[in-house]
C-alpha cells in the first residue's frame, strides 16, 4: 500500500515547517519507506502499519494544535508486489522515454 498524507495545523500561521518537521520525524522513525514532497508525504508499507502511522501523525499534530486538517490518499494493489514509490514513477518515465525531474 502507498498512502499520501498531509497533516496541517489550523490557526498556526503561514510558516508551518516546524510543525511538519515533527510529523516527518515520526514518519522517518517508523522505518517505512517514504518520500517527502512539497504538498505531503507518500508512505509505503503494509496497510496496518501505514494506517497506524497515519493515526500517530494526526494525533501528534493534535497535541500541537487545537485544530488539525489531515488528508489521506491511498493506493493499494493485490496484483503487484513491487516498490510502488519507485515503480509508478519509472512506469511513467518509460512511457515518456525520458527521466523526469525529481
Amino acid at each position: 500500500m502507498i498512502a499520501e498524507i498531509s497533516v496541517v495545523p489550523i490557526g498556526k500561521g503561514t510558516d508551518l515547517a516546524r510543525y511538519v518537521a515533527k510529523i516527518v520525524k515520526i514518519i522517518d522513525e517508523s522505518g517505512l519507506d517514504y518520500k517527502l514532497n512539497a504538498m505531503g508525504t507518500v508512505i509505503e508499507g503494509d496497510s496496518e502499519r501505514v494506517f497506524d502511522l497515519i493515526q500517530k501523525c494526526h494525533n501528534k499534530m493534535l497535541e500541537l494544535s487545537e485544530r488539525v486538517y489531515t488528508t489521506v490518499k491511498i493506493d493499494e494493489r493485490k496484483d503487484k508486489k513491487v516498490n510502488m514509490l519507485e515503480h509508478k514513477v519509472l512506469a511513467v518515465e518509460k512511457e515518456l522515454g525520458k527521466i523526469l525531474k525529481k
